[in-house]
Formats: structure tokens, sequence, C-alpha cells
């Protein structure tokens, strides 16, 4: 291999490391509040909380994305989708949106919505709404964001300490990691998903 086509195959493997990640821009959206107001302490009164509370129909497949619009960037490389084969449990509405949560094959499990016209629902046990804070927060430190909060087997975007988010919920499993569920644009497209609580400027 001459010197000319080991260069073109270094240049080629850096792009591809370097490019996605700058791709990976998190901007904050619009929301109501002001981050200098918002308190750790309270921010914890808005809660994620998951229960079986819904009867899906059998071995139906549903597209699942990370926020609550079909342009809303997607896990799994734009294919993330939920088989009901495996169960799942939701949080609430929003609008004509449920948010899931749901088992993966490696174990972790990712939370994402599903618009209500996908759904084939037997039953509905409760027509709970999520409650949001919708607060603008600042980061103080570089983070990921994940659509697992269990074993963060998928980042979705990166933040950049000093970008401002709209802060959703707060988050903890089985007195796991804390985490902060969080909304902003990637590429301007929506995304939401799950940062270390501790990565805010509380």
């Amino acid at each position: 291999m001459t010197m000319k086509r080991i260069w073109a195959c270094v240049l080629a493997v850096m792009l591809a490391v370097i490019l996605p990640v700058s791709a990976l821009a998190l901007t904050g959206t619009s929301a109501s509040g002001n981050y200098t107001t918002a308190k750790s302490g309270s921010a914890r009164d808005y809660v994620l909380s998951f229960s079986r509370e819904h009867e899906l129909g059998n071995n139906d497949t549903y597209p699942i994305y990370s926020a609550p619009a079909l342009n809303a960037v997607r896990g799994a490389n734009g294919k993330a989708s939920m088989h009901t084969s495996g169960g799942g449990d939701s949080a609430g509405w929003y609008g004509a949106w449920l948010l899931m949560r749901y088992e993966k094959s490696n174990g972790g499990y990712r939370v994402g919505w599903v618009p209500k016209t996908e759904l084939n629902m037997r039953s509905i046990q409760a027509t709970r709404n999520v409650r949001f804070a919708y607060w603008t927060v600042a980061l103080d430190q570089n983070c990921m964001l994940t659509d697992d909060p269990l074993l963060e087997s998928e980042i979705l975007a990166y933040a950049s300490a000093g970008e401002e988010l709209t802060y959703l919920a707060y988050y903890c499993y089985n007195g796991g990691k804390e985490y902060a569920y969080v909304q902003g644009e990637l590429d301007g497209r929506p995304v939401c998903g799950f940062i270390p609580f501790d990565a805010i400027a509380w």
C-alpha cells in the first residue's frame, strides 16, 4: 500500500469519527421559566414514573420517537421500535402521544414516544398525563444525552457546558443514578432524553 493510500485511509477514519460528533450539537428549545430560578429540590417534584397501565395488542411493533413529534430524532439509527411481545410500561400521555419504557435485547431499556394513531390498545386502565416542568436550564458540565437510562447503551447526542435545554422531569430507577429528562434540538429536530441530574447548573 502506497503512502498516498495510507493517508487517504487515515483521513477517512478521522472523518468518520469527527463528523458524527461535530453534528451532535444540542441546542435548547424555548420554554417557560428561567434556569436561574430552577432548584434541584423542586426539580424532583416532577417525576417520571412508569407502570403497566395499558394492555397492548399482541405481536405489534410500534415506532418509537425520542420526542412527541413525527420529525423527532429516533434511536437505533432512526429505526427504534417497540415489540409488544416483550411488554412495556407507560408514564402517561402528552396530547396524542404515549411515553413508553421497554426492554431492549441487550438488557437495557429505551424510553420514547408512540403516537396514539399507531397504538393497538385492547384496554386502557388509566389515562394519566405526564407532568413536566418546562424550565430552561443551563449545563455546568459536558454530558451525553441517552434514551437508555439503565445501561446508557445508546447516545443520542452530546451537550456542552453552558448550553441551555428544557428541563422536563426527574428520573431515578431503583435508587440508581439520578437523571434529568430534558428536551432540545439536534440538527433542527426535536429530541428528548436523559442527562445526569448533576450536569445541570442548579
